[in-house]
């Protein structure tokens, strides 16, 4: 056990997974970060896209949305506003919430909406993505 670490992966509305994992790849603002045990310490800014970790050799997968990601050499916590398995994404639904988000970027929107519209298109592409990829 010597090459595990103990990961916690936190929604904003709920617990993910809390246990032991051997390797973590999760999309950052700078791009991709591969974790393994004994990892440097950081805490680094957690971006829209797939997360990854193995655990007993099999990867598992979710697709979240912005957060924070905190390392230690045997601890690893993300915090996230959403994340969902592939297998729990309604296709439909996330089809439907990119094409409201298009439609809302085409108007004339303050700074903030732009913003929350971006944000809520970037979920939406990437349950699409986790979802299609993992199908």
């Amino acid at each position: 056990m010597a090459n595990n670490f103990l990961i916690e992966i936190i929604a904003s509305d709920h617990p993910f997974y809390k246990g032991e994992c051997e390797m973590l790849v999760f999309p950052a603002i700078d791009g991709e970060h591969g974790i393994m045990a004994n990892h440097e310490p950081m805490v680094t800014c957690l971006s829209a896209g797939e997360l990854r970790f193995q655990i007993d050799g099999e990867w598992h997968c979710a697709a979240v949305s912005d957060g924070i990601v905190n390392i230690t050499q045997k601890y690893v916590i993300i915090l996230a506003d959403t994340i969902e398995r592939p297998e729990d994404i309604d296709i439909k639904r996330a089809e439907a919430a990119e094409l409201r988000a298009q439609e809302k970027l085409r108007q004339k929107l303050s700074t903030m909406e732009y913003y929350q519209t971006r944000a809520a298109m970037n979920r939406a592409m990437t349950r699409l993505k986790v979802k299609k990829r993992h199908t």
